[in-house]
């Protein structure tokens, strides 16, 4: 009897992730095709646990070949296609086989869903469409070099439906990117394709992911208008990503009005998805317009119902709004509502450092530590090493020592347990101690607690400084590669004239904030004037960051040429000023600010609120008009009148 479902892969070294993907389909399919085009790792001796033959095949820069092959090998009724670092869940496979024994004579193939794992730890979440199970018959194969696409008779396209089934992949986490290093290669075979093919369209929107895979920002936008200038027909899946991302490539850009000019277009061919909704408030949120982006966010999350056709990311619906909203509501003071949207962030991805680090930045101003762990242990969202070393990371740096104490003896490796000791004892300003437990330590043992996030280069600086051992500041010298760091680290042991790069010094500045060390921070301000006078203004900046805003106020006063200060500074000013009651000067800051150029959203909003308290309703009614002009679509300038 011919066997029902064939999986056919195509690998090379992926020792890694193989048998993960094997694990999970093993004993259901009835049919295993490994092909290798020309591993030097294990691979092979992996594959040789789950096959009895691994069929080799020399790589012809084809996708399309190496998979036509590997379906000539295969006897199922059906082919699964998976890639060496996807995986699926083994009761869905289950169901997926019941789904294909009783499937209709007319299907050539099923659409699947593929959930691609971002970022360091794959906390962020995309997702693709995808034919991934098709019938194993002559007439249908793959096409194209890379990116392949299957099709009928030479060129007809299959008849599919879409199943609920998910294919897991962790191939664009950032140390799998890092290691695959596939640009170049895509980059040549997407060339190939755009000099061989008639999928323009399509062949432009590759090659515009490749470019934005490597931050080149202007490139990938303008293959991306290629392609969709050349999209056969809006119902291809690749051409609403292709939507997604041009609007996200004018928000790399900072070209917000653009961008919102092509979400309003996208907005009534995709009426249903979340993506266009979600983008535009977050546009707005970018441009300062925090009313506005609360209104379009807080009508996403209230009605998810309308909104079930994704695009890019379910993460558009369940995740990124309410990131968003715990701003916009931390911002406003509203300390309940932002609490309960970063929490609603973390139910769906307890991983987030940003959620975490505002959520227990909040809590600990109102809340005890011992409130904060029952809060925590309610919830079961640290229960590995991985995950307790992200919560110790963020209560390290936001001074919570109990929480440390309580999550560092839950960890069982020794060297993870070690070097988040070592920066409780700095956070605790045991910096003597600190120093001992590093140099009794390996050089190492120094780099794999650095690797691991225990500590960084600010952090040993911290103990140093504090401990007065500038011997620790020469050893980290010979341990750091990048030469501007070297040159840093001289600087502040006064060992060169040569004054260092000045990011460096606002992150060591920025860490005593941190750890609440003001001795340190007095110490490393009297070097600033060593610095340009620019410098006030990212001090002033940090302070504001920290709600020091009356010491901020102090700093950006400082800054001796108004032309230095940026929208930010201008902003920030005001606020100082209005905490002081010193509202004509508050006003005065504003207009300055908008006279030289910055269309700053907060500025119109500050002036007018704080022209209204003064009752220049002549003049406010001036700013208005100009502010309308700029942010014709802001419904908040709507409310405020003629």
């Amino acid at each position: 009897m011919k066997p029902l479902l064939s999986l056919c892969m195509i690998v090379k070294n992926e020792e890694k992730v193989l048998k993960r993907c094997l694990d999970s389909v093993y004993g259901i399919v009835d049919e295993i095709i490994i092909v290798d085009t020309g591993s030097t790792d294990s691979t092979k001796e992996i594959a040789l646990k789950y096959v009895d033959k691994i069929y080799e095949f020399e790589w012809t820069n084809s996708f399309a070949d190496a998979r036509n092959y590997a379906q000539k090998q295969a006897n199922g009724e059906w082919i699964l296609v998976l890639d060496a670092d996807e995986y699926v869940d083994r009761e869905s496979l289950q169901q997926l086989v019941t789904i294909l024994k009783n499937s209709k004579d007319d299907i050539d193939g099923y659409d699947v869903t593929i959930y691609n794992f971002m970022g360091t730890y794959g906390e962020r979440v995309l997702q693709h469409k995808s034919t991934r199970i098709y019938r194993n018959v002559p007439n249908i194969r793959y096409y194209r070099s890379i990116h392949e696409q299957l099709r009928k008779n030479e060129n007809q396209e299959l008849t599919t439906e879409m199943i609920p089934f998910i294919i897991y992949h962790s191939g664009y986490m950032t140390q799998t990117v890092k290691e695959k290093n596939k640009n170049e290669r895509n980059a040549e075979l997407i060339e190939k394709e755009l000099n061989a093919s008639n999928s323009k369209g399509f062949d432009y929107f590759n090659l515009a992911n490749e470019y934005l895979s490597k931050a080149e920002v202007e490139e990938a936008l303008k293959y991306y208008l290629k392609a969709y200038k050349l999209k056969p027909d809006f119902r291809f899946s690749w051409v609403s990503i292709c939507v997604v991302q041009i609007i996200l490539c004018l928000k790399y850009l900072e070209r917000f009005n653009d961008a919102l000019n092509v979400i309003s277009d996208a907005e009534h061919i995709y009426s249903e998805t979340p993506d266009f909704k979600y983008l535009r408030g977050e546009i707005y949120y970018l441009q300062h317009r925090y009313d506005d982006a609360l209104e379009v966010l807080t009508e996403l999350v209230n009605n998810k119902h309308k909104y079930q056709k994704f695009i890019k990311s379910i993460e558009y619906l369940e995740y990124d709004p309410h990131i968003l909203l715990g701003h916009i509501y931390k911002y406003k003071g509203n300390v309940q509502e932002a609490v309960h949207h970063y929490t609603s962030a973390l139910s769906i991805n307890n991983k987030s450092y940003e959620a975490l680090y505002n959520v227990l930045g909040l809590l600990a101003k109102f809340h005890s530590e011992d409130e904060i762990i029952q809060f925590l242990e309610k919830r079961n969202w640290f229960i590995n090493e991985r995950d307790i070393s992200l919560l110790l990371r963020i209560a390290l740096n936001l001074g919570l020592e109990t929480i440390a104490e309580y999550y560092i003896s839950k960890l069982t490796e020794e060297t993870l347990r070690t070097g988040f000791q070592i920066k409780l004892n700095i956070l605790k300003g045991k910096y003597e101690k600190a120093i001992e437990q590093l140099m009794s330590g390996s050089l190492y043992s120094l780099e794999t607690y650095i690797k691991n996030g225990c500590l960084d280069l600010y952090d040993i600086l911290i103990a140093s400084l504090g401990a007065g051992k500038s011997e620790v500041i020469r050893l980290l010298i010979h341990i750091v590669r990048d030469e501007k760091e070297k040159e840093f680290l001289l600087f502040i042991i006064n060992e060169t004239d040569h004054i260092s790069e000045q990011t460096f010094y606002l992150h060591l500045v920025e860490r005593t904030l941190q750890l609440k060390k003001y001795d340190l921070f007095e110490q490393l301000i009297s070097l600033k004037d060593k610095f340009e006078n620019k410098i006030n203004l990212y001090l002033g900046h940090l302070l504001h960051r920290y709600e020091f805003i009356e010491v901020a106020l102090d700093f950006y006063q400082s800054v001796e040429d108004f032309s230095d200060l940026d929208a930010q500074g201008f902003a920030n000013i005001i606020e100082g000023l209005a905490i002081r009651n010193q509202i004509t000067e508050a006003i005065q800051y504003g207009l300055l600010g908008i006279n030289f150029g910055h269309n700053d959203f907060r500025l119109y909003k500050y002036v007018l609120e704080l022209m209204k308290l003064n009752g220049m309703s002549a003049e406010r009614n001036n700013i208005l008009e100009k502010a309308k002009n700029i942010y014709p679509d802001s419904k908040w300038l709507m409310r405020q009148g003629n």
